[in-house]
């Protein structure tokens, strides 16, 4: 720049001085063309130090590099000129400190095995092998790789049916499927500790997308987002008996408490809806039949029957009036027995269930705790037991007092709306005048 300033401020002062360039136009043109002619001389110094800059890096590094070297060399120069003259505890010290190296190498990958689930610190059985920990260290490598670049390796699973299958796995992160041609079977895999077991069996587009994934390496997928616990689920669903079986010892009376009132229900309900419909206006009719006497009374009896029928029976016989309320009551009280009997058997079974559940609940908590202060509360397999056995005598106390309590509900409802309308045609029946029950 300093250059290019000097050009132009001595182009200017032979502007000024010279006679010859005194038109403005041919000034800026000479001006023009010293500033080009400065610019290409500066961009031709520039690349000229590049170059040279360039030089200099490629020699001060080769200068660096021959340091290096000869600091290595003096380096080792300077331990075999130390070895030669080592002494014994020198010697000592040395072989010390490797096996110190050493020893923290093969804990180190030792504890790394242990984390990875390689090989237990509880099954190292006298000095570490460190040939075995590395075969194991480049066995887990090789499955990290595997992770991150999935691809069809032989395996073999279990088959729903047990038999053992032989085929190619393919496993993505926590999913693996399975696929073999003959005979074609395709399905999602399930480990279950040291088994591989085939959990679900595709058919269909699922069959279908495994295939395209087989053959070409691009293809729908199917799988499970609950990564198999849904099938562990539907697996665990177990049959009444050992559901029973498992509420121990309580389930029992419970049990039979639910079967006694299940059939006291079903009898009391079939006596009940098998009653006759009572007929209405029962003492006008009886007064009407007894006024036309003769075949009308006759049939008046044929058409009322049941305890409807036992009351007219009552009021026709040729009694006194006191009596015959007397009669009357007695028959309405040995209706009342008849309807009410069984009822208070069904309703002791709705409240003694839940007792009984409640009883099993504590024993089985009795027993979660003493499995507790034998095996800890971090066993969860120890605990399960007693706590499934108290809620399991819940349910069933529950169970059996919800229906009966409903039953009882429903069939009291109906007896006591029919005994009303007794005891209503029991009081218009008292009230016909004595002459009635002549014969």
């Amino acid at each position: 720049m300093q250059e290019m300033l000097a050009v132009f401020v001595s182009s200017l002062l032979l502007a000024a001085s010279g006679g010859a360039l005194a038109d403005l136009d041919d000034v800026r043109a000479e001006l023009t063309r010293n500033i080009q002619t400065s610019q290409r001389e500066l961009s031709a110094a520039e690349a000229t130090v590049g170059r040279e800059r360039g030089d200099l890096a490629q020699r001060l590094v080769a200068a660096q590099n021959r340091v290096l070297d000869l600091r290595e060399k003096a380096a080792v120069a300077r331990r075999l000129a130390d070895e030669k003259t080592l002494t014994l505890q020198q010697i000592e010290t040395r072989l010390n400190t490797w096996r110190d190296q050493s020893r923290f190498q093969k804990n180190l990958l030792a504890g790394f095995l242990d984390k990875t689930g390689k090989r237990r610190l509880s099954e190292q059985q006298g000095e570490i092998d460190m040939r075995k920990d590395l075969a194991l260290l480049a066995e887990h490598v090789d499955a990290q790789q595997t992770r991150l670049h999935p691809r069809w390796q032989k395996g073999r699973v279990v088959l729903p049916e047990g038999e053992l299958a032989e085929g190619d796995v393919l496993t993505v992160g926590p999913t693996a499927w399975f696929h073999r041609a003959e005979p074609e079977q395709s399905g999602l895999i399930r480990k279950d500790k040291d088994i591989t077991r085939l959990s679900l069996l595709f058919a269909g587009a699922a069959t279908a997308g495994i295939q395209d994934l087989h053959r070409s390496s691009e293809g729908v997928v199917t799988f499970d987002p609950t990564l198999s616990r849904a099938m562990l689920l539907a697996e665990q669903n177990e049959p009444l008996l050992q559901h029973l079986r498992r509420g121990g010892f309580w389930a029992i009376p419970i049990v039979l408490f639910g079967v006694f009132a299940s059939v006291i229900a079903v009898l009391k309900a079939v006596s009940l809806y098998r009653l006759p419909t009572p007929v209405p206006a029962l003492a006008e009719r009886v007064q009407s039949a007894v006024e036309r006497g003769g075949d009308a009374l006759r049939t008046l009896k044929a058409q009322v029957q049941g305890p409807q029928g036992e009351l007219v029976s009552v009021a026709l016989a040729p009694r006194a009036n006191d009596e015959r309320e007397d009669r009357l009551h007695a028959t309405l009280l040995q209706q009342r027995l008849r309807l009410e009997r069984w009822l208070g058997a069904i309703a002791i079974t709705a409240a003694v269930s839940p007792l009984l559940g409640l009883l099993g609940t504590v024993s089985g908590m009795i027993t979660t705790f003493k499995a507790m202060s034998l095996f800890g509360a971090g066993d969860a397999s120890a605990v399960s037991g007693g706590v499934g056995e108290a809620l399991i005598n819940t349910e069933l106390g529950l169970v059996v007092a919800i229906p009966a309590l409903l039953a009882h509900a429903l069939m009291s409802r109906k007896a006591k709306s029919y005994l009303a309308q007794l005891e209503s045609d029991a009081v218009h029946l008292s009230r016909l005048p004595a002459r009635t029950g002549a014969a």
